[in-house]
């Protein structure tokens, strides 16, 4: 058994690592804000340290005589490059000083990064993780540059593992629900231009996460998370329709429908004075044409399959119809 501290522990990704890290039996410590949601770990048997990642006496104490460290926290979506890269990089960079300062004999650190931080591949053929990064959005760049501030603290001397997920989507998701939702209403999305993207189970990610824990083939390395198979907006909305039961017709989005969406919540955005899901550089994101990136050292190092699109729908719709989303 180890003692693991995840950082975010509360949001979506975060509750279900916490939550497969309790079923492998690990001792779980949960850091989070004061004023965060519990609602998806208030039942979990964990221990929990209630602070902000810019505070060094917080995090002096939150890092000691841990085994391994998660670190999940971090925003998707900010009003300002400034935010983004105030708490996704600082944060990060705040963190793997302390550690050295305060735990040098951690055993490894796992952080929670994202697909945007690779940017979209040129081809169907897919990025490696040795092909140059590309982000095309603040958040994207702020996540890979928390990567470098990882890589340039902590090589060396602290094992570290980064995890770079595709679009997750699965039970307590609100983002990606969308797509679960159209379906419902019997109605699945289609984009003008074929595009063409990856998507990843929560459950996988968080699998992944407790499968790299003691895996020294997976110290000081990068990897990307994702069902291999690459689908068109299209091919989401039937595997998803199929796999629950509900017929659905196709409901075309010519990419001027996405940027007036987005140039809209921006613009709600400034009026109510906090960040929204979308806004133009998210539409930027959705409009490339191949979201597609090389699974195959993942699956090699850990011996692990991901969970395909259509057996993790009917799994995530009906959680959504049974916690009542729809």
């Amino acid at each position: 058994m180890l003692k693991v501290l995840v950082t975010g522990a509360n949001g979506f990704v975060g509750s279900h690592i916490v939550e497969t890290l309790l079923e492998a039996k690990h001792h779980v410590i949960c850091s989070i804000r004061k004023t965060s949601n519990l609602k998806w770990i208030k039942s979990f048997p964990v221990e929990h340290k209630y602070g902000d990642l810019d505070d060094i006496n917080f995090l002096e104490t939150s890092v000691r005589d841990v085994d391994v460290i998660v670190h999940c926290a971090g925003i998707v979506r900010a009003m300002s490059k400034d935010e983004y890269f105030k708490v996704n990089v600082e944060s990060t960079k705040n963190l793997c000083k302390v550690i050295l300062n305060v735990n040098p004999n951690l055993k490894k650190i796992i952080f929670i990064s994202s697909q945007a931080a690779m940017g979209p591949a040129v081809s169907p053929n897919g990025m490696k993780i040795t092909d140059k990064e590309n982000p095309v959005s603040d958040y994207g760049a702020s996540k890979l540059a928390a990567e470098a501030e990882l890589k340039k603290t902590l090589q060396g001397k602290i094992p570290y593992t980064i995890l770079r997920p595709a679009a997750v989507y699965g039970p307590r998701d609100k983002d990606i629900f969308i797509f679960f939702n159209l379906v419902h209403k019997h109605l699945r999305p289609v984009t003008i231009t074929k595009r063409l993207l990856q998507v990843v189970y929560v459950k996988d990610v968080a699998s992944v996460v407790t499968a790299c824990l003691e895996n020294k083939n997976t110290d000081n390395n990068t990897y990307y998370l994702a069902d291999s198979a690459a689908y068109t907006w299209s091919d989401v909305g039937k595997t998803i329709s199929y796999s629950v039961g509900v017929k659905t017709a196709p409901l075309p989005v010519p990419d001027f429908v996405f940027k007036l969406a987005g140039i809209m919540a921006e613009c709600l955005s400034r009026i109510i004075n906090k960040p929204v899901v979308l806004n133009r550089q998210k539409i930027t994101e959705i409009l490339q044409n191949y979201w597609i990136a090389d699974t195959k050292p993942v699956e090699d190092d850990l011996n692990i399959r991901f969970t395909s699109l259509d057996v993790a729908s009917k799994i995530t719709y009906n959680w959504y119809l049974n916690n009542k989303f729809f």
